[in-house]
């Protein structure tokens, strides 16, 4: 065996010396840290992306939500919400619908004044002029109806709503999407009064539903007290059906022909509540939920929605287009609302930010300075305009 082999037998059998060993484990080390390091950098911005893709999905889904309902609210069967909508023929202004409201005790309710196809509340200490709200970062039920204008019905802040304080609340009034029932068998005209309707088919209809009967000129709304199955079938509205307003006992008057449709009203409540998570979320009354007809539904629709301004679009001179933009307070007469601007302030979802908290943020609302709770979840305010077709047609 030669020197050099017999050399590198003992370097084996002694092994490695503490310098060695110490610049293993240096090395070691610092492969270790990068490999940390790249892990953590790949986290935090895998979480800032999904909190940025959350952002924005809540934002767009809020106000979609809010548009699905703005474009048909006022619809009533073939026609438009009762007392809503006016238009000018040689300088004259013609009443298009004059129905008959056989509702009792339904005018200024949230749930079944259909005078209207939109319907909306102010904020307190909101709006355009100088208007200012804190979101905050564990927000409370505010109970108080006084805290909107108009006067909320007390209904809402008495129930098991979650409304939260600084936030406008918005309503809208239409038809349902199921099939129409048509009148069938003798026509209704003055002088013969009814409290049941004949129609082809009750498939549609349910008990303790709010309805309307429309010939596209006039349209009536009522609550289903009654229902005979069949083809033909009979649909009754005397008296109770033991949810909702119930019927005020006044027969059904209006000039109506064979072919007249019955078709099923809703009313849709969007809100800003308090969510599941205990954060602020974007909420939904649905008048035909699964609680039932004639009994709100109340769903959360989109988390991490923090507040919600409204600015509604009132013809001021009869040309079917917006003259001013005005707060629900200010608005003269809502069958006047041709349009609104909708503002929501989204946040990420908590714990998908990283870096200090900061304090003081705020945000412009249609005018209102919204400021954020100190945290570091980014924010983004979403903002659209919509038409409400069945007010400019």
């Amino acid at each position: 065996m030669s020197a050099r082999e017999t050399y590198t037998v003992r370097r084996l059998e002694a092994g490695f010396s503490m310098v060695e060993l110490m610049i293993a484990i240096a090395l070691s080390l610092v492969v270790t840290l990068a490999v940390i390091s790249v892990f953590a950098g790949s986290r935090a911005a895998y979480r800032s992306t999904s909190g940025v893709a959350g952002l924005t999905d809540g934002g767009r889904f809020a106000l979609n939500f809010i548009q699905q309902s703005a474009r048909v609210a006022g619809y009533v069967a073939c026609t438009e919400a009762p007392g809503q909508n006016e238009s000018t023929a040689n300088n004259q202004t013609i009443v298009l619908n004059t129905g008959q409201d056989v509702l009792a005790n339904a005018v200024g309710t949230l749930a079944y004044d259909f005078r209207a196809g939109v319907d909306g509340f102010e904020a307190s200490g909101t709006g355009p002029a100088a208007g200012a709200v804190t979101v905050s970062a564990t927000p409370t039920v505010d109970g108080n109806n006084g805290d909107w204008a108009p006067l909320i019905d007390p209904a809402f802040t008495s129930g098991t709503t979650t409304q939260v304080k600084g936030s406008d609340v918005v309503a809208f009034r239409e038809s349902t999407g199921v099939t129409p029932a048509y009148l069938v068998g003798a026509a209704i005209v003055p002088g013969t009064p009814v409290t049941t309707l004949q129609v082809n088919n009750t498939a549609g209809l349910q008990v303790g539903q709010i309805a309307a009967i429309s010939n596209c000129a006039l349209a009536v709304p009522f609550q289903i007290t009654g229902i005979t199955p069949g083809q033909p079938g009979t649909v009754s509205f005397s008296g109770s059906a033991g949810v909702g307003p119930g019927n005020t006992g006044t027969p059904l008057e209006l000039p109506f022909m064979p072919g007249a449709l019955i078709m099923p009203l809703t009313t849709v409540v969007y809100y800003i509540g308090v969510g599941a998570d205990g954060d602020s979320a974007l909420k939904r009354l649905d008048l035909n939920g699964a609680n039932g007809p004639g009994v709100f539904t109340d769903e959360e629709i989109v988390p991490d929605i923090e507040n919600m301004q409204v600015l509604y679009g009132v013809d001021t001179n009869l040309s079917l287009t917006p003259g001013e933009y005005v707060t629900a307070d200010a608005v003269p007469d809502f069958d006047q609302v041709v349009s609104i601007e909708v503002a929501v302030l989204a946040a990420s979802p908590p714990g998908s930010s990283s870096g200090p908290p900061i304090a003081g943020r705020t945000y412009n609302l249609l005018g209102t300075t919204v400021t954020a709770p100190t945290d570091n979840r980014i924010r983004q305010v979403f903002q659209m305009t919509i038409a409400l077709r069945n007010s400019v047609n």
